[in-house]
């Protein structure tokens, strides 16, 4: 969610082609021009006050990160620099450095990524922005009304989800809050700085993949997959919309539904008129993508964020939840010993591997995409729509499912018969 393509050298990363490339043979402008340069940045972080653990000071990093394409179709990291700020303790650490220089500098990357990842890709951008879409639907919009029908699947389980989260993960006794690097002072800057960088456009995925640069990258199974979801649910949508709605007057003197997105773009995007939310919807097509990524943050999204958690996070050096050690202000410092002593203590670890593998487990009573066993509409017409919808989400997951055969690391989270309806867990 954070990697975009660089078409120029962030200022504060002053990264020369002597350090990258041997003899010359490259330079930066030129794999930046060819589209093979791609950054990192975890400006989010910087400046904050990591958190204490088990009486521990720890350490929390703002990186910069380049990484670039290479000919064999693989996104390489090139270029590690762990502070915003250059200065001659903030070295860029290569591959060319000592092996143990180099792969500190990935955990505290890594690291950086964790938190970045679980308060802003997962707790705000689908935990949270899932409830305020059910809050405000449950608060506004009737139970005979077709927006209410067409998205309370969509809501199933995510306030009670969320209640739970408060209570055992960022609480004050919350794992999060005692374990993590990012949960004590730092956790609510960091969640006042993502909401603030929020946009629609970032939440709607075509957009976000054009805005990042991110369109020709091989092997990006998240796009692929996820564009190709949008359009299905996109055309379900559509069908069910304009069922109802036969004019754009007809979507603006729909007194419910103009409350159900006025009450959005108050109480979730704080009235700020920058981050592109609408504030009232005028025509049909409007009401049809917002509804579109809706249902797609809130099943999609949320499945490409969480599913994958324990995957990935369950082997702790590569995504450490915590580091007890600054990183190196100089090259050649770091030994095996120095960066074992970096990572979490084992009661730490133990936390982290143990929530990351409760939040990818799938629920006992998992109701998957498409599935709407309520019943809620009694019309043919959405019935039908419906039947379509679940068509085209098995033809979907069958060329997944026979691509992945082909993968060493199959990519299953945006499957739509692995993905859940609802940010239920």
């Amino acid at each position: 969610m954070l990697i975009q393509r660089c078409t120029a050298l962030p200022k504060n990363l002053p990264v020369t082609d002597d350090m990258l490339f041997l003899h010359g043979q490259r330079s930066l402008a030129d794999e930046m021009k060819k589209g093979n340069i791609f950054l990192l940045d975890y400006k989010r972080l910087d400046g904050l006050t990591a958190n204490i653990v088990n009486g521990k000071q720890q350490y929390l990093m703002a990186p910069l990160v380049l990484l670039q394409k290479t000919p064999d179709d693989t996104l390489m990291p090139i270029a590690i620099q762990l502070k915003q700020t250059p200065a001659d303790d903030n070295p860029i650490f290569l591959p060319t450095d000592s092996e143990y220089d180099w792969l500190t500098a990935k955990l505290f990357v890594r690291s950086a990524d964790f938190s970045e990842h679980q308060l802003n890709v997962h707790l705000l951008r689908t935990h949270l922005l899932a409830e305020v879409f059910a809050v405000s639907l449950l608060r506004n919009v009737p139970m005979v009304h077709p927006l209410y029908k067409l998205l309370i699947p969509h809501t199933r389980y995510t306030l009670q989800i969320n209640f739970l989260a408060r209570l055992a993960l960022i609480s004050e006794t919350g794992v999060f809050t005692k374990f993590a690097s990012s949960g004590g002072e730092a956790m609510g800057t960091i969640l006042k700085r993502s909401l603030s960088s929020m946009t629609y456009s970032s939440l709607c995925m075509p957009e976000d993949i054009a805005e990042r640069g991110m369109e020709e990258v091989p092997n990006y199974y998240y796009r692929d997959d996820g564009l190709k979801l949008w359009d299905i649910i996109q055309r379900f949508v559509e069908g069910v919309l304009t069922f109802y709605y036969k004019s754009d007057e007809e979507v603006e003197k729909d007194t419910e539904l103009q409350k159900w997105i006025s009450d959005i773009f108050e109480h979730g995007f704080l009235s700020q008129k920058s981050t592109g939310i609408p504030q009232r919807f005028t025509s049909v097509a409007e009401l049809v993508k917002f509804v579109t990524m809706v249902i797609f943050t809130c099943s999609a999204q949320h499945s490409a964020v969480n599913t994958g958690q324990y995957d990935y996070g369950g082997w702790m050096p590569n995504t450490p939840i915590s580091l007890q050690l600054p990183p190196p202000t100089t090259k050649g410092t770091t030994s095996e010993a120095t960066m074992l002593n970096t990572l979490p203590d084992v009661s730490t670890t133990v936390q982290g591997m143990s929530t990351v593998w409760l939040l990818s487990k799938p629920s006992s009573d998992f109701v998957t995409l498409g599935q709407f066993p309520e019943g809620h509409f009694s019309e043919v017409i959405p019935w039908e729509l419906m039947k379509d919808f679940q068509g085209e989400l098995e033809v979907l997951s069958a060329a997944i499912e026979v691509r992945n055969r082909k993968l060493d690391i199959p990519y299953t989270y945006l499957d739509p018969a692995k993905m859940e309806n609802s940010v239920a867990i």
